[in-house]
């Protein structure tokens, strides 16, 4: 199959010959925020703390991974289960569980129901994104079970006027090759397409620390999207992603822990979405009336082999239904207010479907949601908002409400803004945790959601006319009755709770013209019950990223360097009987390198390099990381063309 897909993204890339770098996200809503609430909202309005990435800084950063971009979020952490390609990675907000990050790609939820309602990172590629939101602190109230941390929201490219066609090649270290291009299109604010194709293939590295065997990762993605608007008031649009990927691992024996053996997963993502938008009132000044309708389906298959023999398959599936609707009023006339109300009904059915020797399960759980949220502006200085959610978990762990309230103010005398939010947040008890998949692990019907309680306080200042710009926040977050495995079930820890702070802190600055710096760092205490520090949260993390657009030879190159930091932070290690142990790892540095320039029109060369300074290092123990590394390639971007 992957010798077909192969030469269909070459195709592409040959008929396509490589991406317009013209920005596809139309300029009125460069400053608007999709995920902070249920509309968006301009930036410097939201109280959440907020961090958008653009196409543009992956692009110049040349990551392959979104989870690579993401290290460079304050209040994030990413480990990764050995450092190839592919292999399974995990992304925590602010101290809180993997699964307490909810991901969404275009509206549609990720989170695996089969795989602990989390998601993988290792199987998203960077190719063909627009833009990646992600909101710090618990989004219960507006997204529901899994946004105990945070929310990452997934953006993708669409379709402007006028044809634009892109596509690239790329070689480097570990033979390892990356290929693809796209084709968007749109036509009188009527019609918009895209569609895209990215093949990733490398050789890899041995994943355990110890070992010497290469494991390789095959990933292929291909994703399309359709708008049509008939009217001017009413919308429809439809968007596909499918993603096959195999991923080789190794093996992990209690005692010892990864160790050289022949593992390997295939993955079959397929998610898919379709809504339908009409807006009343939409020539009026001051109110506007949406409806949106909306389905989605999100599956993920997984087939573990050992020796070349299926061992075990897991298969989760997310499907959701939704109408929302929003009462948009702006008065500017009467103390220059805005108000929004927004009231959506949602039905989400999860469904597992898991089978091996140890393991066979096939379970179903729905959950209805009515939310309600409320916006309100005066004198265009003060913005709060407040949301309240209730689920309906079919009486399994009884039902449950959830509040997010949020304040930002401007002091536009000093060029200061104030930022703050309040709120709690909920992880429902996992399909296996209820109901168990062998007679080893029988399920727990008497578990109770994970709860959290946060709230953060943040002041942002600009200076010098805006090209100075820092953001400091202070949050805090409690998690009671956190569930863990104990035994043979799973139990909420008795009297248990979780406790998480820290300081972000943001710098972002224009130091000459073409010359832009960016800067993160994140000081972050957490512990348990027991007043352990929670494993995989550093307590320091830190990034800088200094980009350069040539200003001489026609502004046609650009040279980014990039570097971050890990601090030390604790792992877990198992004895022989897989009894646990803490264990700590050391603080890490990675440099990055990357550099591009243009040599004809619409055609650009680029290169990279990868931990210039060749740190060994682990994010996960036992687990192993790639050394120095380079790659390079051709870009070409054609278009816009028939306008």
């Amino acid at each position: 199959m992957f010798k077909k897909t192969t030469t269909l993204c070459a195709l592409t890339a040959a008929l396509s010959t490589i991406v317009s770098a013209n920005d596809s996200t139309p300029k009125k809503l460069q400053d608007l925020v999709i995920t902070a609430h249920l509309v968006p909202v301009e930036k410097r309005k939201i109280g959440s703390s907020v961090t958008v990435i653009t196409a543009k800084d992956i692009e110049q950063q040349q990551v392959t991974y979104v989870s690579d971009i993401l290290r460079t979020v304050p209040g994030v952490a990413v480990n990764q289960s050995g450092g190839g390609f592919g292999t399974f990675t995990q992304v925590r907000i602010r101290g809180a569980e993997g699964n307490h990050t909810l991901v969404r790609l275009n509206g549609i939820e990720l989170n695996d129901p089969s795989g602990g309602s989390e998601y993988n990172f290792g199987n998203m590629l960077a190719s063909n994104i627009e833009r990646i939101e992600i909101i710090r602190g618990s989004q219960s109230a507006l997204y529901g079970s899994d946004a105990i941390g945070g929310v990452i929201n997934i953006i993708t490219k669409k379709g402007t006027p006028g044809l634009q066609v892109d596509g690239f090649a790329e070689g480097g270290s570990f033979e390892t090759y990356k290929t693809g291009g796209g084709l968007r299109s749109g036509w009188k604010d009527r019609i918009d397409f895209s569609v895209n194709a990215s093949q990733f293939e490398s050789k890899g590295i041995s994943v355990a620390r110890s070992g010497r065997e290469r494991d390789g990762n095959r990933n292929l993605t291909l994703d399309g999207s359709l708008n049509v608007r008939p009217l001017q008031n009413l919308e429809f649009g439809v968007y596909g992603r499918l993603v096959r990927s195999n991923t080789e691992t190794d093996a992990y024996r209690g005692g010892i822990g990864s160790l050289d053996g022949d593992r390997e997963t295939s993955t079959r993502q397929t998610y898919g979405r379709t809504f339908a938008k009409l807006t009343l009132f939409q020539d009026s000044n001051w109110i506007k009336w949406q409806h949106l309708f909306s389905a989605s389906y999100a599956e993920a298959k997984k087939d573990n082999f050992s020796d070349k023999k299926l061992t075990s398959q897991f298969d989760g599936r997310k499907t959701q239904y939704a109408y929302r609707t929003s009462l948009l009023v702006d008065t500017p006339d009467l103390f220059l207010t805005s108000q929004t109300l927004t009231f959506l009904v949602e039905y989400e059915k999860d469904h597992v479907n898991a089978l091996s020797s140890f393991i066979k399960a096939n379970r179903t759980l729905d959950t209805t949601s009515f939310v309600g949220e409320y916006q309100f502006g005066l004198f265009d200085r003060l913005f709060i908002s407040g949301s309240i959610r209730h689920d309906d978990n079919e009486d399994l762990f009884g039902d449950y409400t959830t509040y997010h309230a949020t304040l930002a103010y401007l002091l536009k005398e000093t060029n200061t803004r104030f930022h703050a939010s309040y709120g709690t947040g909920v992880k429902n008890p996992t399909n296996f945790e209820l109901f168990g998949f062998s007679e080893n692990f029988q399920g727990n019907p008497n578990l109770k959601p994970e709860e959290s309680l946060s709230w953060d306080l943040g002041v942002e200042q600009k200076f010098f006319n805006d090209w100075v710009s820092l953001d400091v926040t202070y949050y805090n977050n409690r998690i009671e009755n956190p569930i863990v495995g104990f035994g043979k079930t799973a139990v909420n820890v008795k009297d248990g709770r979780t406790r998480a702070e820290g300081v972000e802190v943001t710098l972002q600055a224009t130091i000459v013209d073409h010359l832009h710096f960016n800067g993160s760092y994140t000081w972050s205490a957490t512990e348990n019950n027991k007043g352990i520090r929670l494993v995989r949260r550093p307590e320091h993390i830190a990034s800088a990223n200094l980009n350069y657009d040539f200003k001489l030879l026609g502004n046609r190159g650009n040279f980014n360097i990039g570097v971050k930091y890990n601090g030390k932070q604790t792992d877990f290690a198992f004895d022989q009987f897989f009894n646990r142990s803490i264990v700590k790892l050391d603080d890490y540095v990675l440099l990055n390198l990357a550099a591009s320039y243009e040599i004809y029109d619409h055609v650009e060369l680029f290169a990279r390099v990868e931990n210039l300074l060749d740190e060994n290092y682990q994010e996960v123990y036992t687990y192993s990381s790639k050394g120095i590394a380079g790659y390079g390639g051709i870009r070409i971007n054609l278009g816009p063309y028939f306008k």
